[in-house]
């Protein structure tokens, strides 16, 4: 077989030294080589080594292996022959150089006096050096829930791309370069499962006189905090949440009825930060320990019966829709972790268990459904914006014959719950005998009924939401 020669110097770190390489990926003698990079996967939150494996039909003196990867998906942290055949065989010039996006290992067995020939013996995959990944982008899910792609890269052999002068993968046996024939592989970065812990969170908001979560503007309520946990005592917990900043959030904690009530709380630190001026959104912060003084009895929530017939109330915060909300829409309040509340740390939704942060759980967002709120004029029965003598008239055609009216509370002039004579004698002596000017809302401008009663409600599309 012919065999066409080119002869090279090729620096390996500071070391250069006369290579023979050959065009074909035999010898004459017939030997030929393979480099071959396993494909591995690793766990997205660690890393693992790669073996770069040889065959090779004869005696291997020494070995260039040149190998990129993608940056942005792992990085290389080293390349080395430890537990390798190459650090068995006696391996005496060993040169690793790292890259950003890729590695090379220059490796002669017999590099120093009385040379006395070491090789590694032909063989097929023979373990030559390890190329060591970590993997950039941690993906992590809740057991139970799908689990997402992994991420895979490829490991490419490269000639002629990195060092100076620019390396090529080679082998060398017989005193000769031969080109091995290149086998690219793969590493894989797999999400990891996290155990779920089974203590689950709740906010809910609570208001009088609606539906669910259901409000007014100007209405006031409750945001309230429940937990379960069926096998586990809480020590205490952080709370942190962003919500929406046409919403107003008190800063006075309630336990009254709550199950912390009941146990006693040692420690207690709330922050509101109620102003959107300051960069950033809106957010609450509730922070307990149970048991935070001496003479430290071991204090804590109990455990609960199930994940939802059995949960318990924490406390209360109030909440009041700004008139500034628009109607028809969900405010959001909703868990979120990294704020700052009113201070400069940074904090985040946590429950303390056995003295361990546990920051894995279900919690569960909420929200305030703004609706519209009939608004009238008390007095103003007819619905023509002005409470005057017809409409004490349309109170008597409406109670003794078939006159309609829209907005009953508007024809309530004694606000006493009840349409009859006496709101029509109500309204004359407030407009002509100086009597009591009918309640809130009042004859004079639109708004809502600040006090409850059995009437019907107003049809008269008059809301303030416009």
């Amino acid at each position: 077989m012919r065999v066409i020669e080119q002869r090279s110097v090729s620096c390996i770190g500071a070391v250069c030294f006369a290579m023979v390489l050959i065009s074909s990926v035999s010898l004459a003698g017939g030997t030929d080589a393979s480099f071959t990079a396993e494909s591995v996967s690793a766990p997205s939150t660690g890393g693992s080594a790669v073996r770069v494996l040889i065959d090779s039909s004869a005696d291997v003196q020494g070995f260039v292996i040149s190998m990129s990867h993608d940056p942005a998906a792992i990085t290389l942290s080293g390349v080395d022959i430890t537990g390798t055949d190459t650090e068995l065989s006696g391996a005496e010039f060993v040169v690793p150089s790292v890259y950003a996006d890729g590695g090379t290992i220059g490796v002669v067995l017999d590099f120093n006096a009385p040379y006395d020939g070491q090789a590694i013996p032909a063989s097929a995959e023979i373990h030559a050096a390890n190329y060591n990944y970590n993997c950039n982008n941690a993906v992590l899910y809740f057991e139970g829930d799908p689990v997402p792609p992994s991420e895979t890269t490829a490991l490419t052999f490269m000639d002629g791309f990195y060092g100076f002068p620019a390396l090529s993968n080679v082998s060398v046996s017989g005193g000769l370069s031969v080109w091995p024939t290149l086998h690219d592989g793969t590493f894989t970065c797999d999400p990891v499962a996290i155990p779920s812990e089974d203590t689950v969170l709740w906010m809910e908001t609570e208001f009088d006189n609606t539906e669910g979560n259901a409000a007014f503007h100007g209405q006031t309520g409750s945001l309230c905090f429940y937990y379960a946990d069926a096998d586990d005592n809480i020590q205490g917990m952080t709370m942190t949440a962003c919500y929406d900043c046409d919403l107003t959030v008190g800063s006075d904690w309630d336990w009254n009825g709550s199950i912390v009530e009941e146990i006693g709380v040692e420690y207690l630190a709330v922050q509101i930060d109620d102003d959107p001026s300051d960069g950033d959104a809106c957010e609450l912060v509730v922070a307990f320990l149970l048991d935070a003084l001496p003479p430290f009895e071991g204090q804590t929530m109990p455990q609960t019966a199930d994940l939802n017939a059995g949960r318990l109330l924490i406390g209360c915060l109030s909440v009041t829709v700004d008139d500034t909300a628009e109607c028809d829409v969900a405010q959001e309040i909703n868990w979120c972790n990294g704020i700052n509340g009113t201070g400069s740390v940074t904090l985040y939704n946590n429950v303390v268990i056995d003295f361990q942060s546990i920051q894995i759980y279900e919690r569960n967002d909420t929200s305030v459904l703004v609706v519209p709120e009939e608004i009238f004029q008390r007095g103003d029965c007819n619905s023509d914006d002005l409470a005057d003598l017809a409409d004490a008239a349309s109170i008597l055609a409406n109670q003794f014959g078939n006159y309609e009216i829209l907005c009953p509370d508007a024809c309530d002039t004694n606000d006493d719950g009840l349409l009859n004579m006496a709101d029509s004698v109500f309204l004359l002596n407030w407009l002509f005998k100086f009597g009591i000017s009918p309640a809130a809302p009042g004859p004079y401008s639109d708004g809502a009924d600040p006090t409850g009663d059995a009437l019907p409600i107003c049809d008269s599309d008059d809301t303030n939401c416009g």
